[in-house]
């Protein structure tokens, strides 16, 4: 394949960009995705982790949203076989992106302004190789968290829809240039391999509704969708509030939604 070279621009910081340089690291989450796969990269930004992933990989896309770097990786894709840049938003394109060039893997060192709903986005998509991604310390804590945290949240169900989630490494500040004001994380996504028993978009509307309101039990917060009868009958304490039901109770509560069929406003 066509040697790729860095680029050297500085970071646009309206874009939450910071150029991960810690060697050992970069090796790391390289070496997790299978040699000769299919991947796609999110923010390529300056090729920190695109240099040596697209020397390990069968194919690549990129998808990059800074006109900068976007022209500079365009430049390789008459060159490289089976090399692909995308020019865009992520949160826009992401799914068309997948369903044409069909990766295996997702990776990427995320914005960490856009993280949160990237990740509730990219949970929907079940890749047979899985996903290595990189997230602030905090979000990341978020959805590794297990039921009864105080960090546990929609993100911590959602992702458990299709993937295991477990943390690959740590990293400080000055693993980054420019250094952010946060320390990070590295998740690897591994597939579960079971069947979801309930649908993803009727999972994440019930998510969005039971975590709408932390401080209240599942019967208020479903009460428009769900009598307290309804809920226990699902084997769920009307009384408990989200962030205490493993993923299990809400594929539960995502079933009796969907089999109600009720169109209310935040279901539809």
């Amino acid at each position: 394949m066509q040697c790729l070279e860095h680029v050297r621009l500085p970071a646009n910081k309206a874009l939450g960009q910071h150029f991960l340089r810690n060697e050992s690291a970069i090796s790391r989450i390289v070496q997790v995705v299978a040699a000769g796969a299919s991947v796609l990269e999110i923010g390529p930004g300056a090729g920190a982790i695109t240099v040596p992933l697209h020397a390990r990989v069968g194919a690549l896309t990129l998808i990059e949203k800074d006109d900068r770097f976007a022209k500079h990786w365009q430049q390789y894709c008459d060159l490289s076989p089976h090399f692909n840049v995308i020019h865009g938003d992520v949160l826009r394109c992401l799914h068309d992106a997948v369903a044409t060039h069909n990766p295996q893997w997702i990776v990427g060192n995320l914005p960490y302004n856009i993280s949160g709903p990237l990740t509730a986005l990219m949970s929907s998509l079940l890749l047979s190789g899985g996903m290595v991604l990189m997230y602030q310390r905090e979000v990341g804590e978020r959805i590794l968290a297990d039921p009864g945290s105080k960090t546990y949240g929609g993100l911590s169900v959602l992702v458990r829809h299709h993937y295991m989630p477990s943390r690959l490494l740590s990293l400080p500040p000055g693993a980054f240039s420019p250094p952010p004001k946060v320390h990070s994380v590295v998740l690897r996504f591994l597939p579960h391999g079971r069947t979801p028993p309930c649908s993803w978009d009727v999972l994440q509307r019930c998510v969005r509704i039971g975590f709408a309101h932390r401080r209240k039990t599942l019967r208020n917060n479903f009460r428009n969708i769900l009598t307290a009868q309804d809920i226990t009958a699902l084997d769920i304490d009307p009384g408990c509030r989200g962030e205490q039901l493993p993923y299990s109770s809400w594929t539960r509560l995502a079933n009796a939604v969907e089999k109600r069929g009720q169109r209310v406003k935040g279901l539809t």
